[in-house]
């Protein structure tokens, strides 16, 4: 019997009939039932269609509204899994800026079906990048380890190599505020190619929204976003 990487606690396991018809290879979860519950999945039904905010319509949030009248034609349609409450938020600094690698296996699993699901097969999907001092630091880039059996293409870079104050630091008029951080980094052009960005949480969406007008400005016709939590 595993435990939890939450708690701790040891897993009770009960394999139900359900399981046991679909003739799915069974694999052990990571965390206990009590830590589950505390992460707040995102329905379709009830979220802005710009940024895939849970509300209580399907109307634009006024974040996007705000982002419509800055000039953007046509938003993200960014799709989320989880709400970013206080159990994703202390998910993310034990994974993300803590660097507990094993924490990939929390959500590996359900965000890989997420995103496999959530669109055609034409498509790219492309990874935000982490800049290189970070990816030194922490040894990983956090989306790519939330990934299993996703063919992604590294389409974006940081331009310079120099430390990058992060995001999760900043107010949030200072993150709007920041300028273009990505360079296009593909060997040929990317036209008429729809693409997905994938990130692990879309806050203000200024990061995404930068990445989206590198790949236009470079060909892609559609750009749309994934992320885990918003």
């Amino acid at each position: 019997m595993d435990k939890c990487l939450i708690c701790g606690r040891e897993i009770k396991v009960a394999l139900d009939l359900k399981w046991l018809f679909s003739l799915q290879p069974f694999k052990e979860p990571v965390i206990c039932h009590n830590c589950e519950k505390n992460f707040k999945a995102i329905s379709d039904k009830q979220t802005c269609p710009g940024c895939g905010r849970l509300q209580d319509d399907q109307l634009p949030c006024k974040d996007c509204q705000r982002w419509s009248k800055m000039g953007e034609a046509a938003l993200l349609g960014n799709r989320a899994l989880y709400v970013y409450n206080e159990a994703m938020k202390s998910y993310m600094q034990r994974y993300k800026f803590n660097g507990d690698y094993q924490w990939r296996l929390i959500f590996q699993d359900n965000f890989s079906q997420f995103v496999t699901k959530s669109y055609c097969k034409n498509v790219l999907y492309v990874l935000i990048p982490v800049d290189q001092i970070t990816y030194k630091t922490r040894g990983f880039n956090q989306v790519a380890g939330l990934l299993q059996n996703v063919k992604v293409s590294n389409l974006l870079a940081f331009k310079t190599t120099k430390a990058h104050i992060k995001q999760s630091t900043k107010t949030r008029q200072a993150r709007m505020e920041t300028a273009q951080p990505f360079k296009y980094c593909g060997k040929k052009r990317l036209t008429g190619q729809k693409v997905i960005l994938i990130d692990d949480i879309y806050t203000t969406g200024r990061t995404l929204y930068h990445a989206k007008h590198v790949l236009q400005q470079n060909g892609a016709s559609q750009v749309r976003s994934l992320t885990l939590a918003r």
